[in-house]
């Protein structure tokens, strides 16, 4: 088994990462720079998350066509230090692999790339956490199905000997099929092994939902993750989390000392349950998972007793005529429709709403020409953000492409000027070889483009034959060379290949016989 580690967020994605559903068209509409990620059998799409010591890819494995989610440990130092980590994104990776449940995160590939970085690669979630689900759990018995399928989960890694530590909101994801998925086990730990780096500096759990033994630093047991659940179930059951404070040391002084604030009326059935969840006690919590799940089960809400419909004593009940108890019946009922058609149709939820902000930012940048850069704050860049909200949206979609158009036209006029001023392949990075190949990369089949290398090749050839005419067999072999990168089959370039080839070996005796007198000049003197 894997020894205990700090927070290393290697195995579980990011809200924001997690969250999101690219379409592989549209990425592949805006290729990835030449520093971006390769990795066989895999068409990388774009980074979706990115951390202190890895970062998350959206991919599609080429063999199954399904899209994965593939974090990638990111060694710079070459230490012991990496040694154990890179064990440890590795053991813990065949740790998740090795647990058969459906709340549980997969692992569909582990692997290392040629430059020795270690990846995982992984489900790809993309129905967002449950902070982004929340309206799908209000009703009591809604929250009460997802801690038990969490639990179901849970009881699986338990049996493994495996305490998770950091239970959640934010990591609680949801597949598109609305399913709950557990993921983040990066400060998972050995129940036997009372190892940790917290004094190293990393945190351990998120102290909102941390036990008040785990807030305390002290030993752990399986109930501190049950803990941890009872708070998210405390939580969607109030609308709020009780423990949490002004501080980091507030919060924790309230998971000490502060009871379980009593519940409303209509929620009263549900104290045993989270008075038990909720213990300061581990030995007074839930012992397992599984105890936990019967008892949720064994949970039946009260039903609520039906409204009397007789008369007070001594009062008679004058019932008025069906034909005149349902006009007034039958006119609120239209008015109730109507009203419900008008919300329907003017409701904009949360999403839509940053749908909206994230497509006014996009217009704007590409009326300022903000395509790709400042970085995070470009019109490329929030036409994705709304993808990952919407993998359908049209406006997005047509965004992006009008990204790509304006992109390649910027990019073969400035490959254009880049020729008129002679800079064929230098400065690095601004030059017409550049710009052009940039252009050719967003749109393959561009004519401009196309005609800017054949230019390019062109004038490779033109500088190569006025080599040949001053003598200069080294510079036109050199610009003969450069011009066939680019024309690799220019008829022109392949015949000055075979001149050059032909006049090469006088050329070098040439050299030597000029060096040869010069030496002896200078040995005479």
């Amino acid at each position: 088994m894997w020894p205990a580690c700090g927070k290393l967020d290697l195995v579980g994605l990011s809200q924001s990462a997690t969250r999101v559903f690219l379409r592989a068209d549209i990425w592949r509409t805006i290729p990835m720079t030449h520093s971006d990620l390769t990795i066989p059998g895999y068409t990388v799409h774009g980074s979706i998350g990115q951390g202190g010591m890895a970062s998350v890819y959206l991919a599609t494995q080429e063999s199954l066509n399904r899209k994965v989610a593939i974090k990638v440990l990111r060694n710079v130092e070459h230490d012991s230090a990496s040694a154990k980590l890179n064990a440890r994104f590795i053991n813990e990776a065949h740790f998740i692999a090795s647990l058969n449940n459906p709340h549980i995160i997969t692992i569909h590939d582990i692997a290392t790339l040629a430059n020795g970085d270690h990846y995982i690669a992984m489900e790809f979630v993309s129905g967002g956490d449950l902070d982004e689900n929340l309206e799908r759990f209000r009703a009591p018995q809604g929250a009460l199905g997802l801690i038990r399928e969490i639990a179901e989960g849970l009881a699986v890694v338990h049996q493994q000997g495996i305490i998770h530590r950091d239970v959640k909101p934010a990591n609680i994801l949801f597949r598109k099929d609305k399913t709950v998925v557990l993921t983040d086990f990066g400060i998972a730990k050995e129940v036997d092994n009372n190892s940790d780096l917290t004094q190293a500096g990393f945190s351990l759990g998120s102290p909102s939902y941390s036990s008040p033994e785990q807030t305390q630093g002290q030993a752990l047991d399986i109930t501190s993750d049950i803990y941890s659940l009872g708070v998210i179930l405390l939580e969607l059951l109030l609308g709020y989390n009780p423990f949490k404070g002004d501080s980091h040391t507030g919060t924790a002084i309230n998971h000490i000392q502060q009871p379980v604030p009593e519940l409303p009326a209509e929620l009263a059935y549900l104290a045993p349950l989270l008075k038990r969840m909720l213990a300061k006690s581990p030995g007074d919590r839930f012992q397992s998972c599984e105890s936990l799940v019967k008892a949720i089960q064994s949970v039946h809400q009260p039903s609520v007793p039906a409204a009397t419909t007789s008369a007070p004593t001594g009062q008679r009940n004058f019932a008025k005529p069906a034909s005149l108890q349902s006009r007034p019946l039958l006119a609120l009922a239209g008015i109730a429709s109507a009203t419900l058609l008008i919300a329907a149709l003017t409701y904009e939820s949360e999403t839509d709403k940053e749908i909206n902000r994230l497509l006014e930012q996009a217009e704007l940048g590409l009326e300022e020409e903000r395509y790709i850069f400042p970085e995070q704050d470009n019109a490329r860049y929030y036409f994705r953000q709304v993808l990952l909200l919407d993998d359908d949206n049209s406006a997005a979609e047509d965004g992006l492409a009008e990204v790509t158009a304006r992109l390649v036209q910027q990019y073969v006029t400035q490959g254009t000027e880049a020729l008129e001023r002679g800079d064929l392949n230098r400065p690095q990075g601004n030059n017409a070889l550049y710009f052009y190949r940039e252009a050719l990369a967003l749109d393959a089949d561009n004519s401009h483009a196309l005609a800017g290398m054949g230019q390019v090749a062109s004038e490779y050839t033109r500088r190569a034959r006025a080599d040949l005419l001053e003598g200069d067999i080294k510079g036109a072999d050199r610009n003969v060379k450069r011009g066939l990168k680019v024309q690799p089959d220019d008829e022109e370039l392949l015949s000055l290949r075979k001149e050059v080839d032909e006049k090469m070996p006088r050329a070098k005796r040439l050299i030597r016989n000029v060096f040869g007198k010069i030496r002896e000049q200078i040995d005479n003197n």
